[in-house]
């Protein structure tokens, strides 16, 4: 789990295209704040803060210290919920957040990363990754940044599953079934077409029986 990270967030009055663009030039990034009892709050966040919050805290809580229209300073727990992006620029044009309750489990899906590939290489194998993410359940406190998975002992034909990973304490999987995770094949490599004779062997063949 990543440190906690908070955001400095405004609530916003004025929406519209008009206005979204106004505050993009300014540097600024609207957005929403979803709470659980279905309140939505418009907000605008500092483009380079949200940036460094993404890249940080991708599936992290992160602590908006939001201000509201009369200057009152409140902290609310949310998760990035979904961000969007300019189509060729690339850059962050709009985030949306949603509350959450320190108390109350939630469902995320958390990116996997194997370990010991370089291992499985040398050994003549393959690394297949069968799922980027995994489906677990537990307390925004507890949400992991990533499942590392070791394959380092893994030969050719094995395959990783979901209950074969240790996940850390407080986190449950929330899958009906048994997922593949990751398997390793045998590293491609030139072999013999066995339609075809090996060179030589025939004809040497025959010009030795007709001696």
């Amino acid at each position: 789990m990543t440190e906690n990270v908070s955001l400095q967030a405004e609530q916003r009055n004025n929406r519209g295209k008009t206005q979204t663009k106004k505050l993009r030039k300014e540097g600024m990034v609207p957005g929403i704040y979803y709470n659980r009892e279905g309140t939505n709050i418009p907000l605008t966040v500092g483009y380079g803060a949200v940036q460094a919050a993404y890249e940080r805290a991708q599936n992290q809580v992160i602590y908006l210290q939001l201000k509201n229209e009369v200057g009152t300073e409140s902290a609310k727990p949310a998760l990035i919920w979904d961000i969007q992006f300019h189509p060729v620029k690339g850059l962050i044009e709009h985030v949306d957040f949603v509350g959450v309750d320190m108390s109350r489990e939630v469902k995320m899906e958390i990116p996997v990363e194997f370990t010991g590939a370089d291992t499985v290489a040398d050994n003549g194998g393959s690394p297949i990754l069968y799922r980027e993410s995994v489906p677990v359940s537990c307390l925004p406190g507890n949400i992991p940044e990533k499942i590392e998975v070791d394959i380092s002992e893994l030969n050719v034909g094995d395959t990783v599953y979901f209950s074969q990973i240790t996940l850390t304490e407080g986190v449950s999987r929330d899958a009906a079934d048994d997922l593949w995770i990751v398997g390793v094949s045998a590293t491609h490599s030139e072999q013999t077409d066995f339609g075809e004779e090996e060179e030589g062997s025939a004809g040497e063949g025959e010009e030795e029986g007709e001696a």
